[in-house]
């Protein structure tokens, strides 16, 4: 049977959120605190007696990859500035080369600057000013992909098409005397664009600059952009398009505006109101291979596509990833969970959504959708980890090779047999996720409970508890499907539509 959504067959199939995994270390979201996140969160760090807004001018040169700043703030007594820039983030490491030179100066002349000194290791700089004074430090950052990587999306990028600049990457958290947790504000200013560049941001104007509310969050996407912005319900999505697309701008923002729409329906007041952005991007020529990659941090998201397949396949490879990352603005994001979200959930669960929101907008057909979930099925039974290792113990290994994918598949080929289950009831998943995430604070157990309560899915408890798969045959033979030449059919001539209860 020939798919019309072919690439999610060729090449979405080894992603869990958009990169090959011939190349991918870890998935593309994650929202949890960097590695090397330091004081955020530590209650051991001394709290410091007030807090500094330090100033930051960058000037882009994209023919360059690089990034000349400069960061000015004034103190008030000689003490150490502590400077705390990311040197890891999950799936691509090595930040801290991209970090050329430090050097800070004040009234009195260039200052004592002691580099990876801190006691967060890799990334953590001081600068002793002895005085009361205005300090200027200036560094420089290439911002070009590293060795092709294919995880482009993961970090600040620049070049001549565009790019863009993630706070937590790119500036570096900065504090007077003892680091401290909580938020870092700071104020930003970019100079040295082509004059037909952009910004597009959700930080706050204030001048010809920007008010940053929390470094870790702002995302700023710049280029020669084409921005269109739409209305959700309560919310706006802007989306900012650069770089050379295989398909018009039409298209791109068509899909959005769908894929957008369709999380509406199905998350509701799940995705908070306010203001949202997307960045779409292209992954460099450098980068070999057909690739794709996104993230989601705080209302913004990053989404790239690059390669030399045929537009199509692009195009509808970066649909998805659009679609999954989009996606995560309701799971796990949408819940208040005690804890971190388990990943059967916050990914598997988000992948299952994902195939639902591309086929109630019509993107895909109703054999793609089950064309895409029988390959899902099918990859998680293969799993040298099926039948002997539960989804919840194997999260442990979480970042060893193939343990993601199989608890991505695996959860994904859960929230479609829930889903089965429920709608044999008359009701549907969302509906179900819906009554939990209003029920006030998530657990695991919670989770586990609500989604078990029929008869028909009673079995998510023990495949959780331990390695009792449910009869998945079986279990998809009582809702009319079977398996014919590697994928799932009806069995009856019933046209499969898993979105009855949300369709219009």
């Amino acid at each position: 049977m020939k798919r019309s959504l072919v690439l999610l067959s060729l090449v979405v199939a080894a992603l869990a959120c958009g990169e090959p995994e011939s190349q991918r270390a870890v998935p593309a979201t994650d929202e949890r605190a960097p590695a090397d996140a330091g004081p955020a969160g530590d209650e051991r760090a001394p709290a410091i007696s007030a807090p500094v807004t330090p100033e930051f001018r960058l000037r882009l040169e994209p023919s360059r990859h690089a990034i000349d700043g400069s960061i000015e703030l004034d103190v008030t007594r000689p003490q150490t500035i502590h400077l705390l820039f990311r040197a890891n983030w999950d799936g691509y490491p090595g930040l801290e080369a991209r970090l050329g030179r430090l050097e800070a100066r004040g009234a009195g002349g260039s200052l004592n600057v002691a580099m990876n000194a801190g006691e967060y290791g890799a990334g953590h700089h001081l600068v002793e000013a002895v005085r009361p004074e205005r300090v200027t430090i200036r560094f420089a950052m290439t911002l070009a992909p590293a060795h092709d990587s294919q995880l482009y999306h993961r970090a600040s990028q620049l070049d001549a098409g565009g790019g863009h600049i993630i706070g937590g990457d790119l500036l570096p958290r900065v504090w007077l005397g003892s680091p401290r947790g909580g938020k870092v504000t700071a104020r930003i200013w970019f100079t040295g664009m082509p004059s037909s560049w952009r910004v597009a941001t959700l930080e706050g104007r204030t001048g010809t600059g920007y008010e940053i509310e929390d470094i870790i969050q702002s995302v700023f996407v710049v280029g020669p952009l084409r921005t269109k912005r739409f209305t959700i319900g309560p919310r706006s999505l802007t989306t900012a398009i650069h770089g050379r697309w295989p398909v018009s701008d039409d298209r791109v923002f068509d899909a959005v505006n769908r894929i957008a729409g369709n999380l509406h329906r199905i998350a509701g007041d799940g995705w908070g109101a306010g203001d949202h952005l997307l960045g779409a991007g292209r992954v460099p020529a450098s980068v070999p291979g057909l690739s794709t990659g996104g993230q989601v941090i705080g209302r913004s998201g990053i989404v790239y596509v690059g390669g030399t397949g045929p537009a199509e396949i692009e195009f509808r490879h970066w649909m998805y990833t659009t679609a999954h990352e989009l996606m995560h603005w309701y799971i796990p994001i949408g819940f208040s969970f005690r804890q971190e979200p388990p990943r059967w959930f916050s990914e598997g669960f988000t992948d299952y959504m994902t195939l639902k929101s591309l086929l109630v907008g019509e993107l895909i057909t109703p054999q793609d959708f089950l064309d895409e979930i029988a390959e899902r099925i099918a990859r998680y039974r293969e799993s040298p980890l099926y039948g002997t290792r539960s989804i919840v113990d194997a999260e442990r290994d979480f970042w060893q090779a193939g343990v993601y994918r199989y608890i991505y598949d695996g959860g994904a080929a859960a929230a479609f047999l829930l889903d089965l289950g429920f709608q044999d009831r008359g009701r549907s998943l969302e509906r179900a996720l819906t009554a939990i995430r209003r029920g006030g604070p998530v657990t695991e157990d919670v989770l586990i409970r609500e989604l078990g309560a029929i008869r028909e899915n009673e079995w998510i408890d023990d495949w959780l508890a331990g390695a009792a798969n449910p009869d998945w045959d079986g279990r998809l033979q009582d809702f009319k499907l079977g398996w014919r030449n590697g994928t799932l059919v009806s069995l009856d001539g019933w046209v499969p539509n898993t979105l009855s209860s949300i369709r219009p």
